[in-house]
């Protein structure tokens, strides 16, 4: 199966051809990381360079937010963010940290860079409140899969959550707890 909507890279499950994983570095991104990181979401989902630069700084300065980079031999070659958001009036997505969009540059996808950027927010997210939400467009079965593996669970579904509408009506809201720990001793 693969994936119709353009703005998702295309679902190969079980591809013949993986490129080999890479090593790449996960940090906070910096304003100085904040031109590269716009032109990488421009040429992947269109709009300008500009008004991505202005959307992705405004969220790296906001309070209780984050913007993550990751780079491979000093190269940005994707970003994600997270952030607090409070319960939304209309479809009473609740409130928490969720993950708000990870990019990942079409020439460095299926070699973990996804999955790493998700991973460390968890982490930051961990520290911060014991759950992790975010939501997904049902038509986007890659990140489906990848919540799936990384412990989400499936809350409802829905036409839009935290004010975002989904093409074709179909959302999910997924929650993960936290991390697995050892039970205390009684």
């Amino acid at each position: 199966m693969t994936g119709t909507d353009p703005r998702f890279a295309a679902y190969l499950p079980h591809p013949v051809e993986r490129p080999a994983p890479v090593s790449a570095v996960v940090a906070e991104a910096t304003g100085a990381d904040v031109p590269v990181l716009a032109g990488l979401q421009a040429r992947a989902r269109g709009g300008s360079a500009d008004a991505w630069a202005e959307r992705i700084d405004r969220a790296r300065r906001a309070g209780r937010s984050l913007v993550v980079t990751a780079k491979v031999a000093g190269e940005a070659v994707g970003y994600a963010n997270a952030a607090f958001l409070p319960e939304h009036p209309v479809d009473r997505a609740p409130a928490g940290y969720y993950l708000t969009g990870v990019t990942v540059d079409p020439a460095w996808r299926r070699r973990g860079i996804g999955r790493l950027l998700t991973r460390w927010r968890m982490d930051w997210v961990h520290r911060q409140d014991p759950a992790v939400w975010c939501f997904v467009s049902a038509g986007n079965p890659a990140s489906l899969d990848l919540h799936r593996e990384l412990g989400f669970d499936h809350v409802r579904t829905g036409a839009s959550f935290q004010g975002i509408e989904f093409d074709g009506g179909a959302g999910l809201l997924l929650r993960a707890g936290p991390p697995n720990r050892p039970a205390p001793e009684s």
